[in-house]
């Protein structure tokens, strides 16, 4: 029997079911010459009928079909696709239609199934865990660059932090908002390790991955470790890259914001396909400038008394400041000078990446086939810091520019020297090589990944304070630094010589897995054919980190078994159940169900729920990082009157973590009214719960570390005795510990409708998250807070989020709007709320398109698209908010770039 490719169609609607004197329903059709494959996802796509196909073989799903231009009843367009084909298709009323071959054998209830992200079980409908995909027009009408930035159109994600938060520019999924360590990411199916730029935060950087080589994007907001294994607390995202290249086609991408942010790209992706072989590449070039923050108003003036804030300019200004040996402010008349630190800081680094992605499969006859890919990116990221100042030091008298006849202490930005640069320098080489093949109702699987990225960093223009020093204290008007000055405090050559040796870290992470899975129909229920799935994985981790903190080499060997079951009880309703067990070398072993129901008690009403545990075992850095007494700090001492002494606090990881366990539920419905086509409505309950979360202490939490045994007193003195007091505090463990709950839930709505006439398709979609909890118990004197509403350092996590978009499409053109919004929430600072809203954020982003050659019949215009758009198109500035400190606005919700103005030409051949 052939391999089966099943494909995914799932849309918005059925089609109303009508009676024989009624006349079906006349769609506008834009099916451009493409693979079968490509033209049954758009036929579905511009119908909203749900489709399931089977197409057999490779071969037949790659096979060209003419394009269909013009109006048509549904079904005489899909005669018209499958003209020619092997294939054949089965109508269930006007809303479904399954696809398959003529001449192969049907499975026992004769539905050929799907298979989607959550479970590696096949379903006649969805599944018990909702799964939103994102396909590759949807991705496009986003206008976004990179997969980051399709994050901030997720309302599962309640915030997201800039590239500016890493040197390396990395970002990451972080679904519920419950960590990046807790969404696991796949790439076609398959884990992807966590990043050598992103090591010590245990997460996959998600600007590897070229956004052009991406096929859609599935996201399942909810645990599935009894599936995948470790880190999918929140959820797991799962990118599918493209295989199916029908067409070679280039693309160029040009787009700017005020000030800078300048990106170039350039693609090309193209396949080749035999009778038994298939194979598709993508080149993508991208390019971009940096933003820094002198171009954008709450970093080039970090005054923020005008918003009734803090004013964060520093003393380290130019011209500098000077004080007395005993602090009095000397020669400005009381007035210091100050500066906005931020100006040089970038908003977004430098960005120069090269990616290469390449897939294929060949067909080794009696149904096994052969298949392969690979990923190769590389990538240079330069962020820039601050620039080089002198903090507190002494200008002894006998410098040479020295007015004030003493010693000095001065403050003094040193002018004409460059900013600090980080550069981050990492080679990514991913490469996939498996077989499958299936045997009546049976199917299997065994594939080898090996993924291997090194990172190279250095931090250049940073300069030595001994060197420094020697400078002030030196009498010779030739070498010594004159802080008194206004600009330049010397020669080009004198402030070169202050520039210290680069600081310089490398990073590398490794993983090979070896996984195979069997699945296949076991036995004939009242409700159908039960499926069950048996595999089992092993995986060898390994990360190197050394910088100035850490030096760690670590490697985890993992084996993991796992079983699923599904049992169609009655017609309409099925039972699924998983189990999955996780062993390590260097972490506790992990085994965790998964339940899951689905009813469906109309052809239009889908019911499901599920239930299951996870978790995250600690990472090598949590585990292995040296422990040292790494500064004092000062702490109040609750036993001793809250008095205020120094004490020394140690830092590190600790070899006796647990792992993080967490465990969910959800529920919901999905409703499309067989009487309403292209109608779609979904509302899920979901709820999360985590324990024994790894946190770092904080001095806030000495009573609980103390509990713990974390602290080390001196004895008590008599002085103490006779207060009743204990020794002071000598020193304080606080390496990571597992302490602690975070409990959240809400609500995600999903409405679609979408209609078609003669001037083309209208579809309007509005997503919509509710957050009605997200409590944390961590170590410190309040028990148990609530994030929702209330601004936060770590990431706020609004009431609502709304994503909503109107998208026209007409024969040759079409133009779509998208609108995110956030309600007013709660500011805050260090110590908590404040009596102060931050006002609700509505962006607007637009893009229009025009295909050229099918206005004008020209052979040079056929296949030209042109796009032109904007993200926040108003230009909305961020708003002040005192949660950022000196950064003045809220970082998790904000984004500095503002407007961004782009246009993007694609031509297929």
């Amino acid at each position: 029997m052939s391999a089966a490719v099943l494909v995914a169609l799932l849309c918005a609607s059925g089609i109303s079911v009508a009676d024989e004197a009624t006349p079906p329903q006349i769609y506008t059709f834009n099916i451009p010459r493409s693979s079968l494959v490509s033209a049954i996802q758009q036929f579905s796509e511009q119908t909203g009928i749900q489709v399931t196909a089977n197409f057999g073989s490779p071969e037949e799903q790659e096979q060209p079909v003419e394009e269909i231009l013009g109006d048509f009843a549904a079904r005489d367009a899909l005669q018209r696709l499958l003209a020619g084909t092997k294939l054949t298709a089965k109508w269930e009323g006007n809303g479904t239609v399954h696809i398959y071959p003529r001449s192969s054998p049907r499975s026992w209830d004769g539905v050929n199934r799907v298979v989607v992200t959550g479970s590696r079980l096949t379903w006649d409908v969805e599944g018990p865990e909702p799964v939103r995909v994102y396909d590759r027009d949807e991705i496009d009408r986003y206008g976004v660059s990179s997969l980051p930035g399709l994050a901030g159109y997720l309302t599962q994600q309640p915030y997201s932090f800039g590239e500016w938060g890493q040197q390396s520019g990395a970002q990451h999924f972080q679904m519920r908002g419950l960590g990046v360590d807790t969404t696991l990411v796949l790439i076609n199916g398959r884990r992807a390790p966590p990043s050598a730029t992103s090591v010590t935060l245990n997460a996959f950087d998600l600007n590897t991955i070229p956004l052009t080589a991406v096929d859609r994007i599935e996201i399942m907001s909810d645990s599935a470790s009894a599936i995948y294994g470790a880190d999918a607390i929140g959820g797991v995202v799962n990118i599918i890259m493209k295989k199916d290249v029908p067409t070679p086609e280039v693309f160029f991408h040009y787009g700017d914001a005020e000030g800078g942010a300048r990106e170039r790209r350039a693609a090309t992706s193209f396949g080749i396909s035999g009778e038994r072989f298939k194979s598709a590449f993508t080149i993508d070039y991208l390019e971009r400038g940096m933003l820094v923050g002198a171009e954008r108003e709450l970093w080039n003036n970090q005054d923020f008394t005008r918003f009734g804030g803090r004013d964060w300019r520093v003393t380290t200004a130019n011209p500098g400041n000077v004080y007395s040996l005993t602090g009095d402010l000397l020669g400005t008349d009381g007035e210091l000078s100050l500066d906005s630190s931020r100006q040089t800081v970038s908003i977004l680094p430098d960005l120069e990446r090269l990616s290469v992605f390449g897939s294929g499969e060949s067909s080794l006859g009696d149904g096994a086939s052969l298949f392969g890919e690979t990923l190769i990116v590389r990538s240079d990221v330069v962020a820039q810091g601050p620039s080089p100042f002198i903090s507190q030091l002494v200008v002894p008298v006998d410098n040479p520019y020295n007015p004030f006849g003493q010693p000095v202490v001065v403050d003094y930005k040193l002018a004409g020297m460059k900013p600090l640069s980080y550069v981050t320098e990492s080679e990514l080489e991913r490469f996939v090589l498996g077989v499958r093949g299936g045997l009546r109702s049976w199917d299997w699987e065994l594939v080898l990944t090996n993924s291997n990225e090194r990172v190279a960093s250095a931090i250049y223009n940073e300069v030595d304070v001994t060197r420094i020093q020697a400078a002030l204290d030196s009498t010779d008007p030739q070498s010594a630094l004159n802080p008194f000055r206004v600009g330049p405090a010397g020669s080009v050559a004198l402030l070169s010589s202050l520039v210290g040796d680069p600081q310089v870290a490398g990073s590398h992470s490794r993983a090979v897995q070896v996984g195979g899975f069997l699945r296949g129909q076991l036995f004939r229920t009242p409700g159908g054919v039960s499926e069950f799935v048996v595999g089992g994985e092993w995986r060898r981790d390994s990360v190197e980190l050394d910088d100035s903190i850490h030096l760690v080499e670590q490697t985890d060997e993992i084996a993991s078994g796992f079983v699923e079951l599904k049992v169609p009880l009655v017609e309409g309703v099925s039972i699924k159940a998983a189990l999955r067990g996780d062993y390590y070398d260097n972490a506790i072993d992990s085994v965790n169900p998964q339940y899951g129901l689905v009813w469906q008690p109309a052809q239009d009403l889908l019911v499901r729920a599920a239930y299951g545990t996870s978790f995250r075992p600690p990472s090598a850095l949590e585990l292995f990082s040296p422990g040292t007494e790494f500064f004092r700090r000062p702490v109040a001492d609750p036993r001793r009157g809250d008095s205020v002494s120094l004490v020394g606090w140690g830092v590190g990881g600790n070899p006796d973590l647990e792992n993080v366990s967490a465990r969910s539920f959800t529920s919901g419905v999905v409703y499309r009214p067989n009487r309403r086509p292209g109608v779609q409505l979904g509302a899920h309950y979901w709820r999360v719960v985590m324990d024994d979360r790894i946190v770092t202490p904080r001095t806030s939490g000495i009573e609980k570390l103390e509990e713990l045994g974390r602290v080390t007193r001196f004895a008590p003195t008599e002085a103490d005795a006779l207060a009743g007091w204990p020794g002071a505090i000598q020193s304080v463990d606080g390496s990571l510990v597992n302490y602690g709950r975070l409990e959240t839930s809400g609500v995600d709505v999903d409405l679609s409708y979408r209609t078609a006439s003669k001037r083309g398709q209208l579809q309007f979609a509005l997503s919509a998250t509710w957050v009605d909890e997200y409590a944390s118990q961590d170590l410190g004197p309040v028990q148990r807070s609530d994030r929702v509403g209330i601004a936060s350092l770590d990431g706020t996590i609004p009431e609502w989020r709304f994503v909503g978009s109107l998208i026209w499409e007409g024969k040759a053109s079409g133009a779509s709007t998208t609108a995110t919004f956030t309600p007013s929430y709660w500011d805050a600072d260090a110590s908590g709320a404040l009596n102060r809203r931050l006002p609700s954020r509505t962006i607007i982003d637009m893009q229009a398109w025009v295909e050229p050659g099918r206005l004008y019949e020209s052979e040079a215009l056929d296949g030209l698209r042109l796009t032109v758009g904007a993200l926040n198109l108003l230009n909305e500035a961020v708003d002040f908010a005192n949660v950022g400190g000196s950064l003045g606005h809220d970082i998790s919700q904000g984004d500095l770039r503002q407007r961004f103005a782009y246009l993007r030409i694609t031509k297929s051949f």
